[in-house]
């Protein structure tokens, strides 16, 4: 086991055999010892152990039970998000693995202290990381695989990858049915990637496996999670009565688990349901508490901003409408919000008439509609494909307003060709 341990270090420190084997033996000699086909002595061990910086002489190989419990405790507190407990278990397992190097354990802590990276900065793993979890496949256990898989699916996640995220989750899926207990979390993640695909059906499925488990373990907190998932999912498909009655029980029933920058989710998504169910009071009213709850908590408002600057157009009130405009558009070159610069630059043309004009419809074809795909904006990519559409039909321009209507349709075939 020996053997294995020092090729796994060694090429996590991306060394070639020849760079381990220099000043301590031939490089056939350090094959053998790797491949566990000869054992080699104590001095020898300590000087690899030295070079590598592990420590070779007087491990214990054995798998500990001990430490595992500990490892998955690990895996647990980093799911909730106690900060507390992660960090103090993820000493002590670190600890613990000082003087206990067995591989099955000591891959485990690698591919936990990655979702402990992930977590604690909200930030994509690095190259060097993901092809050291990687490299271990090949010899690593079930579990290791199905919490790689679901790692790097939380990494793609965090990165925009939709495409890639829910590939990895797929096979986590597959990997996790080879275990014996669920991960109701993997479903919340799967459910969460569906809905940014715009896949609602799929989406609402794997929310309520999720809600079902965390039910069962009573955690109302990622329920309520799970629940705001679905809602968006219904607003999307246009099932407005469905998502606002969802949304109210959450600030009714579920408010307790809510944080602040959910309840400003809640309000902003009330506030786009009743512009869609013409009831502009009640949504400037919900928009309104959103855009406090977010200017209080130091949240994003531009999106709060633009369904204002919308709900006092279709008011007809344009003084308030561009009151929100100027803020918002001020607000996301501040952010350097790609999306909501092209979002607040076609309600303004709307505004001022000009979305016929060559100017804009070259823009918007050229520019606006590319990004947002580049974005994986897909909910935009296809409403202003549409929008585009009826420009062109207005213009008669029948053969273009057909293309585009085409393009909207079938714009999900497309994204999956384009992902890589």
């Amino acid at each position: 086991m020996k053997g294995q341990l020092i090729k796994q270090h060694r090429k996590f420190k991306d060394m070639t055999l020849e760079e381990l084997a220099d000043g301590i033996c031939s490089v056939s000699y350090l094959s053998k010892i790797e491949n566990n086909t000869i054992s080699a002595s104590k001095e020898m061990y300590r000087l690899l152990g030295e070079k590598l910086n592990i420590h070779l002489e007087n491990l214990n190989e054995e798998f500990d039970d001990k430490i595992y419990e500990k490892l998955i405790d690990w895996h647990k507190s980093i799911q909730l998000k106690n900060t507390t407990l992660m960090e103090n278990l993820h000493e002590e397992c670190r600890n613990l693995l000082n003087f206990n190097q067995n591989i099955e354990l000591s891959n485990l802590f690698k591919i936990i202290h990655s979702r402990f990276q992930l977590t604690t900065t909200n930030e994509p793993l690095s190259k060097k990381i993901t092809k050291e979890l990687y490299d271990v496949m090949s010899q690593s256990s079930n579990e290791y695989r199905f919490l790689y898989y679901k790692t790097i699916g939380i990494d793609y996640l965090l990165q925009f990858q939709y495409e890639q995220a829910e590939m990895n989750f797929q096979f986590a899926e597959e990997m996790m049915n080879k275990l014996p207990n669920q991960d109701f979390e993997l479903y919340y993640h799967i459910s969460l990637t569906y809905s940014r695909l715009l896949m609602f059906v799929e989406s609402n499925f794997y929310a309520e496996m999720a809600i079902e488990g965390y039910q069962k373990s009573l955690n109302y907190s990622k329920v309520t999670d799970c629940s705001m998932i679905s809602a968006i999912n219904y607003n999307f498909l246009g099932a407005h009565r469905v998502a606002e009655r969802l949304f109210l029980n959450m600030l009714q029933g579920a408010g307790q688990y809510l944080g602040k920058f959910e309840e400003s989710i809640v309000h902003h998504n009330l506030g786009y349901i009743y512009i869609c169910l013409d009831k502009y009071e009640q949504s400037i009213e919900h928009l309104q508490t959103a855009l406090l709850l977010k200017e209080e908590n130091n949240i994003s408002p531009v999106s709060t901003l633009y369904l204002l600057a919308k709900v006092y157009n279709c008011k007809q009130d344009k003084g308030r409408s561009w009151d929100f405009i100027n803020q918002g558009k001020a607000k996301a070159v501040e952010e350097k919000d790609v999306r909501y610069i092209h979002k607040f630059y076609i309600l303004k043309s709307v505004l001022e008439g000009t979305t016929k004009d060559d100017t804009f419809v070259k823009k918007l074809e050229n520019e606006i509609l590319p990004e947002f795909l580049s974005l994986n904006e897909f909910s935009d990519y296809k409403t202003y494909l549409k929008f585009l559409g009826d420009i062109y039909y207005e213009k008669r321009m029948y053969k273009k307003c057909a293309q585009l209507f085409k393009e909207a349709n079938r714009y999900r075939r497309f994204m999956l060709e384009k992902s890589p």
